[in-house]
C-alpha cells in the first residue's frame, strides 16, 4: 500500500473517530434529561451550536496537521532512509542518505547511519583490497590463457554441451562474422558468448561429429578428434576439427563441452578446382603435342631416306613439341607446388562405434529392428557423416517400398585385409532397381559443392559397392568393402599462431536446465541486450523516425563492452533543431548512413536468445513495432525496463529517470544523450537494480515482468 494512501486512510479514520465520539457524547446527553429541559434546550440551541462547532474544526484541523507532520517528518524520511541504506549495503557503499525534510531525531538518526556507512566503506574497502591481490592471481592466470590461445592454430570456439559459446578468439569472429551473408532471408548467425553455435554452423554435422566423439569415449578411446568440412551460408568452406574436453562428477569422467577449431579452406578449394582444370589441360596438351612427336618420328622412321628440307621439319616439330611438353610441365610444377597438402572429408572412426551410431539413426527414425555385429579396434577412414546419411536413406526407402522389419549390419575383413560392410535383410527381398536408384541418388556435396552420390563417396575412400543378390536374382543386401587403416591412427588439430581471445565466459557451463524456462530464469543467470535509439522526435506515431541505435550486451553479469551496435540511421527526412540541440547529431551525418529496414534484422540477430533491456522502453518499443511491416522483422523478445523496476525497488524517492539512477548507484556517465552510451549507463544501472530486486524477492524474469505491470508507470503508452 502507498503511504499517500495509507495518509488518507489515517486522517479520514481519525476525523470519523473525533466526530463519532462528539456526537455519540451529544446523543447521550440529550437522552439523560427531561422533557422540560430538552424544551429549554432547543431554545438556547442557536447560541450555543457555533461554539462547539468552532471547536471541533479547531480541533479537526489541529489534528490533521499534527498528522501530515508526522508522515512528513517522520513517516516518509524513514521509509526514504530505508530504500537509501539497502543502496548502500547492496549496490553503491558511497551513496549518503540527503533528507530534505525531516524532524531532529529522524535527522540524527541520519546522521548515525551515514556514519555506519564510511565505517562499512572503509571495511569495504579493506576487503576489495583483498579481493584485488585475489583478482591479480586470477588475471594472470587469464592472461596465461590469453597467451595460450594466441599460439592455437586458426579460428577457436568452445562450447558447453548445449552448444553455447563459451569463448572464442578473433580468428574466429573474423571468419564467421566476416563471412556472414548480407542477405537479410538467409542470415548468417552471429558469434558471441551465449550464443548457440547451431546458428552459424551445420546442426546436423556438429551433432553427429559430438555423437561419434561420445561413442568412442564410452569405449575408452576418448582422444579421438572428429573432423568435417562445412560451408556458410555465404558459400565460405571451412574445416572443423571438433575435439571434446571433461569434467568429472561422482568418480566418472563426462563430456562437459567441445572445442572447436575453424580454417577457411574456400581459398585453397579455389585454388584447387583451379589445379584440377591446370592438369586437365595439362593431359591435354600433352596428348596433341605428344601425337605431334609421335607422328613426326614415325614418319623419319617409315622413310629413313626423307630429304634434308623434310628432315628438318620433322626435326622443328619434334622441338616445338617437346618444348610445349616441357613448359606445360613446369607450369604444372610450379602451381602445384602451392598444394602442400589435400583437401579431405575423412575422418578415423571405430567401426563399432559406426556401426551403433548408425543402428541407433535407423531405430529412431524408421519402425525397423537393426542387428549390428563387429569387431573391436577396427578403424575406418571414411566420412562417417555421409555414411550414417546414406544407410538411414535407403532403410527409409526400404521401409517405405517393402514389407522388411529386420535388417542385418555386419562388418569384418577378408583374406585380402580389406573392410567389408554388408546390411542385409536375411529371407526377404527388395526390388534391385531400388538399390541401383539409391546408389545413384544425390545425398551429398563435395567441397566444391557438387553433388555425390553414396557410390561416388565409397569410391573416393578407395572402396567398392555392390548389390547382393540371392539365387532367384533377388537383391538381398549391399556389400561394401574399404581399404583398413591402421588402428593407432589418430587425426590430431594443426598448430599455427594466431591472435589472442577477445572474450570468454565459463560459468555457462553451469546453465543446463534451467534455460527450458526462460520465465524461470533467475535475472542473474539471465542474457541481455540492453539498448537506445535516438529518434527525431518524441511522436512516432506522428512520423518521427530512429536516427541512431545502440545496444550491449550482458551474460552473467558482465558487460561485453566488445559486444555491441552503435549505428546511425538514415530517417529519409529532416531532423529538428530541437532533436539535434539534445542529441547533437547533425543531419550531414546521416547522409548515406542505411535506413531502419536494413539496420533491424542486424539488430534481430544481435538479441537472439537475449532479454531486452531500455530505459522508458515503452517509448524505443513502439518505434520499433511502427518498423515491423516496413522491414519484416519483429521482436518476441520479452522487455525489461529499468524505469519500472526502479519505481519498485524504490517506491518513495521522487524521480527515477536515467541520470538520477546513475546518480543514486554512482554510475559514470559518459555519452549521454547517444544511442551507446546511455545503453552502457542504462546496463549498468540494470545489474544494480538485480540485487535491489531480490531484496524485494523478486528473482526471475516471470517476477520482474509481473512487478513491473504493477508499476504505476507501466500504464505509459506512446
Amino acid at each position: 500500500m502507498k503511504p499517500s494512501f495509507k495518509y488518507w486512510i489515517f486522517l479520514v479514520a481519525i476525523y470519523f473517530a473525533v466526530i463519532s465520539i462528539m456526537a455519540a457524547s451529544l446523543i447521550g446527553s440529550w437522552a439523560s434529561i427531561n422533557e422540560s429541559q430538552q424544551l429549554a434546550l432547543e431554545e438556547m440551541l442557536p447560541k450555543l451550536i457555533p461554539f462547539p462547532l468552532l471547536g471541533t474544526i479547531t480541533i479537526l484541523f489541529i489534528i490533521g496537521a499534527l498528522i501530515n507532520l508526522l508522515f512528513n517528518d517522520y513517516i516518509m524520511p524513514i521509509l526514504k532512509m530505508a530504500e537509501s541504506s539497502r543502496i548502500i549495503t547492496t549496490v553503491n557503499p558511497e551513496h549518503r542518505i540527503e533528507l530534505k525534510t525531516a524532524s531532529k531525531e529522524i535527522e540524527y538518526l541520519a546522521e548515525i547511519i551515514n556514519q555506519s556507512a564510511d565505517a562499512y566503506a572503509a571495511l569495504q574497502k579493506n576487503v576489495d583490497g583483498r579481493i584485488a591481490a585475489a583478482q591479480a592471481v586470477i588475471n594472470e592466470e587469464r592472461t596465461r590463457l590469453a597467451a595460450l590461445m594466441s599460439e592455437l592454430p586458426h579460428g577457436v570456439i568452445v562450447c558447453n554441451s548445449d552448444g553455447q559459446v563459451l569463448l572464442y578468439n578473433q580468428q574466429a569472429q573474423e571468419l564467421i562474422n566476416n563471412n556472414g551473408s548480407d542477405d537479410n532471408n538467409n542470415p548468417q548467425g552471429l558469434l558471441g558468448l551465449g550464443r548457440s553455435i547451431f546458428g552459424i554452423l551445420e546442426r546436423d554435422q556438429i551433432a553427429h561429429g559430438l555423437e561419434m566423439i561420445n561413442r568412442c569415449h564410452t569405449t575408452g578411446h576418448a582422444k579421438l578428434i572428429s573432423n568435417s568440412m562445412m560451408t556458410l551460408r555465404n558459400g565460405a568452406c571451412l574445416r572443423v576439427n571438433m575435439a571434446p574436453f571433461f569434467f568429472e562428477q561422482e568418480d566418472k569422467r563426462m563430456i562437459s563441452g567441445f572445442v572447436l577449431t575453424l580454417e577457411d579452406m574456400t581459398r585453397q578449394i579455389e585454388a584447387d578446382s583451379r589445379r584440377d582444370v591446370l592438369i586437365q589441360s595439362l593431359i591435354d596438351e600433352q596428348l596433341k603435342d605428344l601425337e605431334e612427336i609421335r607422328r613426326s618420328i614415325t614418319s623419319i622412321l617409315s622413310k629413313p631416306n626423307h630429304d634434308p628440307e623434310q628432315l628438318q621439319e620433322y626435326r622443328r616439330t619434334i622441338d616445338q613439341a617437346s618444348k610445349a611438353l616441357q613448359e606445360k610441365v613446369l607450369e604444372a610444377r610450379t602451381n602445384y607446388a602451392l598444394h602442400l597438402h589435400a583437401l579431405s572429408k575423412t575422418e578415423n572412426v571405430l567401426a563399432e562405434n559406426l556401426l551403433e551410431v548408425i543402428s541407433q539413426n535407423i531405430s529412431e527414425r524408421f519402425d525397423l529392428q537393426v542387428i549390428n555385429l563387429a569387431p573391436q579396434g577396427v578403424w575406418l577412414e571414411i566420412d562417417s557423416y555421409s555414411m550414417v546419411q546414406a544407410f538411414s536413406h535407403l532403410a527409409g526407402q526400404l521401409s517405405k517400398h517393402s514389407s522388411l522389419k529386420d535388417i542385418l549390419l555386419t562388418l569384418t575383413i577378408n583374406e585380402q585385409q580389406q573392410i567389408e560392410i554388408a546390411i542385409t535383410w536375411p529371407e526377404q527381398h527388395a526390388d534391385p532397381s531400388l538399390l541401383d536408384t539409391w546408389q545413384q541418388t544425390p545425398l551429398i556435396a563435395d567441397t566444391n559443392g557438387k553433388l555425390l552420390s553414396f557410390t561416388d563417396t565409397i569410391e573416393k575412400a578407395s572402396g567398392t559397392i555392390e548389390a547382393l543378390r540371392d539365387d532367384n536374382n533377388q537383391a538381398c543386401g549391399i556389400l561394401i568393402t574399404l581399404p583398413l587403416v591402421d588402428q593407432e591412427c589418430r587425426l590430431s588439430a594443426q598448430s599455427d599462431i594466431e591472435h589472442r581471445p577477445i572474450s570468454y565466459e565459463f560459468d555457462l557451463f553451469n546453465r543446463g536446465e534451467e534455460w527450458e524456462e526462460l520465465g524461470q530464469t533467475p535475472l542473474k543467470k539471465l542474457t541481455y541486450v540492453v539498448f537506445d535509439t535516438e529518434t527525431t522526435g518524441l511522436n512516432p506515431t506522428q512520423g518521427d523516425e530512429i536516427i541512431q541505435l545502440g545496444a550491449i550486451r550482458i551474460i552473467n553479469g558482465n558487460i561485453l563492452y566488445r559486444e555491441v551496435i552503435d549505428q546511425l540511421v538514415d530517417p529519409q527526412r529532416s531532423v529538428p533543431v530541437e532533436s539535434v540541440a539534445i542529441h547533437g547529431i547533425q543531419p550531414h551525418l546521416l547522409k548515406g548512413q542505411p535506413t531502419i529496414d536494413k539496420v533491424l534484422p542486424h539488430f534481430q540477430k544481435f538479441t537472439e536468445n537475449s532479454v531486452l533491456v531500455a530505459h522508458n522502453a515503452a517509448f524505443d518499443m513502439r518505434f520499433l513495432q511502427i518498423q515491423e511491416e516496413r522491414s519484416g522483422v519483429t521482436f518476441t523478445n520479452p522487455v525489461l525496463d529499468t524505469l519500472l523496476l526502479s519505481s519498485i525497488v524504490h517506491p518513495n524517492q521522487d524521480n527515477h529517470s536515467l541520470d538520477d539512477l546513475a546518480k543514486r548507484f554512482n554510475v559514470t556517465i559518459v555519452g549521454r544523450h547517444t544511442a551507446l552510451g546511455d545503453s552502457i549507463v542504462t546496463a549498468e544501472v540494470l545489474l544494480k537494480l538485480i540485487p535491489l530486486l531480490e531484496a524485494h524477492e523478486i528473482y526471475t524474469l516471470s517476477d520482474a515482468l509481473a512487478a513491473s505491470a504493477q508499476s504505476q508507470y507501466a500504464k505509459v503508452a506512446y
